[in-house]
């Protein structure tokens, strides 16, 4: 999920009347809530588990905030699961709030008047017998790359932050330990060749409007146009004059406004008029009135993935037919009438926020960790495809060798007719006794040399390629093998889905030497080898895992009861099939494509088609058929599954098999239950 849209221009964080509705259902939900765990799921994120007191005969309740500070997806909200971790230890930061926060009872919420900033006060007893009260500041600023977290004392002095931004970044204001806590900027407007302080949104006149738009410098005159420019500059839109004088009237809101004045969010400037201003001026009141009134309306914005955009989604297909695209704490007229998009709303501006973000910022972290592997995995499977290429070239100078011995032996054949000086000879093919080929043939020769020494050169260059041809076929059966094994470790790491599954693949990629340095491996499995202490031939205990460990593998009941093993990466794909499973249990694999190995455990049991069609569902989920609409899955019995040659852990061929297609998506209603 992205925060932008190009088909309808959406770019979406979280403004200053999102961030007002927010604050509300806090002091409502957060009021006087103990703080008690601090964990940090990125690099940009602090969640904060809170013990909410019941009120009215209900009881207390646990819920989690989540504050983000990245560059994107800057954002505050209670979500409704416990965030996951991309790293085990807790940094700095995190130890600096648990120290000081955590026991802390929230005491108060408050936001600056249209600014995308939120003001968490926390405190307890001084002492239990003392009414004397320590408070800390946690402020959550949502401005795009420049968010931050900052925690303060009650006196505003920064004890920590989440980022620290030194005068060499922002002079105005620094923000480092020890240093008094200076508020971002007062939002201001460029009129007349002043910076004045931005509109107040709720009281803005239509005469202020309409001086603010002439002010307003036309594109033409800014930048004339170019002969060699393409395009004209676009004219200025009705919203982005609101968005540059309006206090906290980010894009959504400007449009909306716009949209409910003239039905068009895209009209443009020179179109108003005088009962244009008037009705944009009321529209403005009305809409930014809520941050007053607190009457909120919070809506998300979704909208219908494409058959082929449904298909292209790896990763969230098949779990929804529409995606998020904005979320408002009001009516979303604008978008009301469209075919593709559909509005859902909701009492709570945290429930949308929450569904907005599901895993989006998670996703990013995620693909931050994988992105250096997927990098040397891909430049490896280009090389392995280049060399794939030159071993099919080098297989089809088969034909040019046999020529080079048809020529010698033309030559010796000839070598009565054939003197030393001319660069060619045409002769008579007495070899095509079928009549198929040619009868004359023309020979290059060499000019220096006499027919018996050019015969010899062509038997000599005949003798070299066959030798090289003779040992291509092995080249090319390595190069696939490896060309197999590294389109396994791709879908490895496209389908993990945590930071430890990822380590898990990173181990494997540096255990099949594609990194750099030691490689991964368990230091008892390696201690015990060198001790002699494996098993005979080099073979694996059954239901030992192999090293480096690949984490454990998926294990699912089956509706009728039948135990399904998953492996989600190679070590695990091992593991299932050579050391869990037995030589009467089915054995599941998506055809043609690198994934999951999938394992019923028949326990002396009669395997029903039912069965069978969820563990196909599973393999072909886990595999790169996700995100089709049917993918063809082999099955056949353990026992005729077997290692393949050369290949990497979980790398198999196997025979006997039947076919039957099925539907990847129908494993998200098994893996939920």
């Amino acid at each position: 999920m992205s925060s932008q849209d190009s088909r309808l221009g959406i770019t979406m964080y979280v403004d200053a009347m999102t961030l007002a509705a927010v604050a509300d259902e806090w002091r409502k939900l957060l009021a006087g809530a103990r703080i008690d765990t601090i964990i940090q799921p990125t690099e940009h994120a602090v969640a904060l588990q809170c013990y909410a007191p019941g009120s009215e005969g209900e009881g207390g309740k646990n819920r989690w905030i989540y504050l983000s500070a990245h560059p994107q997806f800057a954002r505050a909200h209670i979500t409704a699961l416990k965030p996951q971790r991309i790293a085990s230890e807790p940094p700095a930061f995190v130890m600096l709030l648990r120290k000081y926060l955590e026991g802390a009872r929230i005491e108060s919420i408050s936001q600056p008047r249209w600014e995308r900033v939120l003001e968490i006060v926390a405190g307890y007893r001084k002492s239990p017998d003392s009414d004397e009260r320590i408070r800390f500041r946690i402020i959550i600023e949502m401005m795009g790359r420049l968010s931050n977290i900052i925690f303060c004392d009650e006196d505003g002095r920064i004890l920590g932050s989440l980022k620290r931004v030194g005068a060499d970044v922002n002079r105005y204001r620094v923000v480092a330990t020890g240093l008094p806590y200076v508020p971002p900027p007062p939002q201001q407007r460029q009129l007349a060749g002043q910076m004045l302080p931005r509109l107040e949104p709720t009281t803005v006149t239509a005469a202020q409007l309409s001086i603010s738009a002439a002010d307003e410098t036309p594109p033409d005159e800014v930048a004339p146009r170019d002969k060699k420019r393409k395009r004209a500059p676009e004219q200025t839109k009705l919203w982005q004059l609101l968005s540059r004088h309006v206090l906290g009237c980010s894009p959504l809101l400007a449009r909306e406004v716009v949209f409910r004045t003239t039905e068009n969010a895209e009209t443009p400037l020179k179109e108003a008029n005088q009962a244009v201003w008037e009705e944009l001026a009321w529209n403005v009141n009305d809409l930014t009135g809520a941050y007053d009134s607190h009457q909120w309306q919070p809506q998300l914005l979704e909208r219908h993935l494409t058959a082929e955009e449904q298909q292209k989604s790896f990763a969230t297909s098949g779990e929804a037919s529409y995606v998020p695209l904005a979320f408002a704490a009001y009516a979303l007229e604008q978008y009301a009438g469209r075919a593709d998009i559909r509005l859902r709303q909701s009492p709570s501006i945290n429930v949308l926020l929450d569904d907005y973000f599901a895993r989006a910022e998670w996703s990013d972290a995620l693909d931050s960790l994988r992105a250096p592997l997927r990098k040397i995995l891909q430049t490896n499977s280009e090389r392995c495809k280049r060399k794939n290429e030159l071993l099919q070239q080098e297989m089809n100078n088969s034909a040019e060798a046999a020529n080079y011995r048809l020529y010698g032996e033309l030559l010796l054949a000839h070598q009565q007719e054939v003197g030393q000086g001319p660069a060619s000879v045409m002769l008579e093919n007495y070899f095509d006794q079928d009549g198929q080929g040619e009868t004359q043939v023309k020979v290059p020769l060499d000019p220096r040399f006499d027919a018996v020494t050019n015969a010899n050169r062509y038997f000599n260059k005949y003798h070299k390629l066959r030798r090289a041809l003779e040992l291509v076929p092995a080249q090319i059966e390595q190069n696939d093998t490896e060309q197999a094994v590294l389109d396994q470790l791709l879908t490895d790491l496209k389908l993990a889905e945590n930071a430890g599954e990822i380590t898990h693949v990173k181990a494997e990629v540096q255990a099949a030497g594609y990194i750099r340095g030691k490689a991964l491996v368990d230091k008892k499995a390696l201690k015990a080898a060198k001790k002699g202490k494996g098993n005979k031939g080099g073979k694996q205990a059954k239901g030992r895992p192999a090293g480096p460990g690949g984490g454990v593998p998926l294990h699912i009941q089956s509706r009728e009861g039948f135990t399904l093993l998953v492996g989600k990466n190679s070590r695990q794909n091992e593991e299932v099939t050579f050391h869990q499973a037995a030589s009467n249990d089915m054995w599941l694999h998506a055809r043609g494509v690198a994934g999951a190995h999938v394992i019923i455990k028949a326990a002396g049991r009669e395997i029903p088609r039912s069965t069978i069609d969820q563990a196909a569902s599973l393999a072909a989920y886990y595999s790169e058929s996700r995100g089709t609409t049917s993918a063809p899955v082999d099955y056949t019995l353990q026992r005729h599954v077997r290692h393949m040659k050369g290949g990497g852990p979980g790398m198999v061929i196997y025979e006997r098999e039947h076919t039957i297609y099925v539907e990847p998506d129908m494993a998200i209603a098994l893996l939920k239950s």
